[in-house]
């Protein structure tokens, strides 16, 4: 009777086990799914290489995280190796004290000659009229005009035997 007993409660706890690690394996398949919802995002601005090196210590040093809210728009190549993205480069120093970087170019418009102008802690557009909060570091509009964010660009802070560096690619 004993062993009949203990032989149902092992294999009631087992059977247990098994169903809450496939509930498990259900949840985590699930949360892979609904987080992975923007890996395919495809920004209307077109795919243009960025490569560019902002030499802080050297030419800005003023540029540096903890002195406040800062930006520096790039619309020209320095060096023959420099790649500025489609419409240039949008750099600045959030209110977060992160180095962030996005693309000149409004994705509204698309215009490639139209960078978009810089007042305060908004980037925005002359064709448009679409204003860009990027006090933050998430680059989302703010009149309602699109839904579309600006194309963001990667950021590293280096610091070298040069110099601070902070070099933005994708």
């Amino acid at each position: 009777l004993y062993s009949s007993l203990l032989y149902t409660y092992f294999y009631s706890f087992f059977s247990w086990c098994q169903l809450m690690r496939h509930i498990l394996a259900i949840l985590f398949i699930l949360l892979v799914c609904i987080s992975c919802d923007n890996v395919n995002y495809r920004s209307s601005i077109p795919n243009t290489p960025v490569n560019y090196t902002v030499y802080i210590t050297r030419e800005h040093p003023n540029f540096v995280v903890d002195n406040g809210f800062q930006t520096m728009r790039i619309t020209k190549r320095t060096f023959l190796e420099d790649y500025i993205g489609y419409a240039g480069l949008l750099i600045w120093v959030g209110m977060d004290n992160a180095y962030h970087a996005v693309d000149l170019c409004c994705p509204n418009c698309v215009k490639r000659d139209k960078p978009l102008i810089v007042d305060g802690l908004y980037a925005k557009c002359e064709v448009c009229g679409e204003e860009y909060d990027i006090s933050y570091g998430y680059a989302i509009p703010t009149k309602g005009i699109t839904k579309e964010p600006l194309k963001r660009y990667n950021t590293s802070y280096r610091n070298t035997a040069t110099g601070a560096q902070l070099y933005i690619f994708n």
